[in-house]
């Protein structure tokens, strides 16, 4: 059976730097001190917090809980502490080796309430990040979107244009065709800021056209 087990938090005390290890909890790795260690951990199974504290003078283990739990509670976490925090000092090295229940400890309702708060401002953020995205990602969609069809429309109406003069573009039409290129040069850089991409009057003007644009 699994359980998900947080490490809230570590602190120890130790004059003798070299003794330090490693210890994970929940994916992370937190550098503790071989000597006397306090640590909160998160039973999420039964929403329940343990301080447990290992002394290495008295080669002892002992742990508290927020409230007082259940037989099968008990087995868990006794479990957990014994093959897990337990290798991690010189509890199984030395005898004698105590291993002590404290009961209940109200002060650690204080901790886990604060716990729950991160968690839930966390989630907030996240979650609201996370639909920012979504709607920034929508917006940006449907501009490009926008300014692709208003190149496609502007070629159209130039096309149309041209088509009308069958026997050539008289030279004030040329004002025209300028400013049609201005403006599509215009929207491909809209579309561009949108998108990421880097289209160019050549990607999008067919080629029969862009003679007209060259002859400017």
């Amino acid at each position: 059976m699994i359980f998900d087990i947080c490490l809230i938090k570590t602190t120890s005390c130790n004059r003798h730097p070299e003794l330090k290890h490693l210890i994970e909890g929940n994916g992370r790795k937190m550098q503790i001190e071989n000597k006397n260690m306090k640590e909160l951990l998160y039973f999420s199974f039964s929403d329940l917090l343990v301080r447990v504290e290992y002394s290495k003078e008295a080669n002892t283990l002992k742990y508290a809980s927020h409230r007082d739990v259940t037989l099968s509670e008990r087995v868990v976490i006794e479990q957990y502490l014994l093959s897990n925090i337990a290798l991690k000092t010189d509890y199984y090295n030395r005898h004698p080796a105590l291993f002590v229940y404290l009961g209940k400890d109200e002060k650690l309702v204080r901790d886990l309430n604060m716990f729950h708060l991160k968690n839930t401002l966390k989630f907030l953020a996240d979650r609201e990040k996370e639909l920012k995205e979504k709607v920034d990602s929508l917006v940006s969609s449907s501009m490009s979107n926008y300014y692709f069809e208003q190149i496609g429309d502007t070629i159209l109406e130039l096309r149309k244009n041209i088509k009308q003069h069958e026997h050539g573009i008289e030279s004030e039409d040329f004002t025209v065709v300028q400013a049609t290129k201005e403006k599509i040069d215009k929207l491909i850089e809209a579309y561009n800021l949108h998108t990421g991409k880097k289209i160019s009057l050549q990607n999008v003007v067919p080629v029969d056209l862009q003679e007209y644009f060259d002859h400017n």
